[in-house]
């Protein structure tokens, strides 16, 4: 054998066990737990899908370098250990995958995944007998995951919810540890209708998105929630919840070296979610859920309740520092209220201004200066349940959302697209002659500030009963509530913190570089996903703060996403 055939083979093996380790140590920090149940003995008949979609996501995930653990119908002692079994794989900077179809079921704005030998007749039932998924992650984060991926699809109508509870409560938002990626097959709070196929529609979107190359694991769930929106028309959008703080695709890091700029995260949530979407997620946007039954609080009494009618600014809260009371429209002077027409909603001038917009926070960076240079007017409450449902009698609005059991009223309008907002607008500019349309990004932030500088209009914490939101230890059901039903802001403008997610004109841009600094809307970026301000009320504090932003896509009607409307002044 000639020295230059020696010196070959020899670089070949070495190259081979190069990449036989690196590929070994790529399986070792990458591990999966994919579970599918659905022999449960008390639902009547098998889950049609839950197996298959088990099956097809191993599948995939091993293609993708996972060490894939995957099991069947499994009841509560087996479905325990072999959670043991994938927690005691993870390491320092593992990512780990863990998936569950099934049914599940929300307790104390937890979720439970049930095994199949669960004897469920009561909420304490269920903590004895489930999973808490929180507890799942949570470990997964103590042995030290770098990027912790979540896939459940468990938002089914199941036997056991009927014996404790008049209605099902669906999921609950996951409480999701930094660096940790969540997708739902349907929003918390909402259910789906189980498919008739082999896969379901939300496993079939699922693993088309996660073969699409050079896409981040974010953008692949977000890819899906949309696929499956649009694929039923709405019925059933799933949820993406991010805390993510760096990139992590399946399929490794040479995936996404040619990638786009990354997605930003889903709402929601708010998703959320949604964030949820969210973002914060967004989220998620921000975590969204389907509100329980409950009575909320009266809407305090109007302040300016005859049309036309002009007051002066209530006293409530600091006074605003940087605004400038510019003269305007005759009869209309900053912090002055009226009315277009009797059915209009009151709006309330704002003075022009300067002010820091943004903060240090990923998505709300950098903080730059905005100057709001004149007067422009601004719904002192969100849009009701009552205002849209005269659009929809005057044929101006097409779409009729559902309250879900909340009440219509004086509630915010929600479920509502970004595209449906439009159609309001455009009634009620033609109703009164007058310009409406929605607030930019920078005069929602402006305006929610009302001249302060803390996180929010109020101080520093989000503290108790100021706001409809999750944290926000206002006593009251978490759901949307009557708009007013807190007191205002200095600028007199009522829930620009919770109870309903606001949209705002701007197109998506994941950071402020390059924003307008007149207050104008920012019309280019990611314009299929539009920007929504102020969090709902299923969102955690940080995300009702003045500064927070997440997004959604502009065709998506989904619970807690309302609006309000701007005046401009001539």
């Amino acid at each position: 054998m000639s020295l230059r055939l020696c010196l070959l083979l020899c670089a070949f093996l070495i190259t081979s066990a190069l990449t036989s380790s690196s590929w070994s140590q790529q399986r070792a920090n990458q591990v999966a737990l994919i579970i599918g149940n659905a022999n449960y003995s008390d639902a009547g008949a098998p889950l049609p899908a839950t197996v298959k979609d088990a099956r097809a996501l191993a599948d995939e995930v091993r293609r993708d370098g996972f060490d894939v653990d995957l099991k069947e119908n499994l009841n509560k002692n087996d479905m325990q250990r072999a959670i043991d079994s994938f927690t005691g794989k993870i390491g320092n900077g593992t990512a780990a995958l863990f998936y569950f179809s099934g049914f599940g079921i929300q307790v104390a704005r937890q979720t439970y995944l049930i095994p199949l030998n669960a004897q469920i007749w009561s909420e304490d039932d269920t903590k004895r007998d489930g999973i808490n998924l929180d507890d799942v992650v949570a470990e997964m984060q103590r042995k030290g995951a770098r990027v912790k991926i979540v896939i459940i699809d468990a938002a089914r109508r199941n036997p056991f919810e009927r014996r404790f509870r008049s209605s099902p409560a669906g999921l609950a938002a996951l409480s999701a540890p930094q660096n940790t990626l969540a997708i739902y097959s349907a929003a918390p709070g909402a259910l789906i209708n189980d498919t008739t196929g082999d896969t379901s529609p939300f496993m079939t979107a699922l693993i088309k998105e996660m073969r699409t190359p050079n896409i981040t694991a974010e953008d692949m769930f977000n890819r899906t929630r949309m696929d499956v929106s649009r694929a039923s028309n709405s019925e059933q959008i799933p949820w993406v919840a991010s805390s993510l703080v760096e990139e992590f695709s399946f399929g490794g890091s040479d995936k996404v070296a040619a990638a786009p700029v990354p997605a930003p995260p889903p709402a929601p949530p708010p998703a959320s979610s949604h964030s949820a979407q969210s973002a914060p997620s967004p989220q998620p946007p921000a975590p969204v859920q389907t509100p329980a039954q409950g009575q909320a609080p009266k809407r305090p009494a109007d302040p300016s309740p005859n049309p036309g009618a002009t007051a002066q600014r209530p006293p409530d809260g600091p006074r605003p520092s940087q605004p400038v009371p510019t003269k305007t429209e005759v009869g209309k002077n900053p912090g002055d209220m009226f009315r277009d027409c009797a059915e209009c909603g009151e709006m309330v001038v704002i003075p022009a201004g300067t002010f820091t917009m943004g903060s240090g926070a990923t998505y709300e960076s950098p903080p730059h200066k905005v100057t709001i240079a004149k007067p422009f007017a601004i719904g002192r409450y969100e849009v009701t349940f009552d205002e849209w449902d005269r659009c929809v009698t005057d044929k101006g609005c097409k779409f009729k959302p559902d309250d879900r059991g909340s009440g219509r009223g004086s509630r915010p309008v929600d479920n509502v697209s970004w595209l449906d907002v439009k159609e309001f607008l455009s009634w009620l500019s033609s109703k009164t002659g007058k310009t409406y349309r929605l607030p930019s990004e920078a005069e929602w932030e402006y305006v929610a500030r009302g001249g302060t500088t803390t996180a929010y209009w109020w101080g520093r914490d989000v503290g108790q009963g100021q706001a409809n939101c999750k944290d926000c230890n206002s006593g009251n059901a978490l759901q949307p509530m009557p708009v007013g039903s807190f007191k205002p802001n200095p600028f007199g403008v009522f829930d620009t913190a919770g109870n309903a997610a606001e949209w705002v004109e701007d197109c998506w841009n994941d950071s402020y570089r390059g924003a307008p600094q007149d207050g104008s809307a920012w019309t280019t970026g990611q314009c299929n996903w539009r920007v929504l301000r102020g969090g709902d009320y299923d969102s955690p504090a940080k995300l009702v703060a003045s500064s927070s932003r997440f997004r959604y896509d502009n065709d998506v009607r989904y619970p807690a996403n309302g609006f309000r409307v701007v005046r401009e002044l001539q």
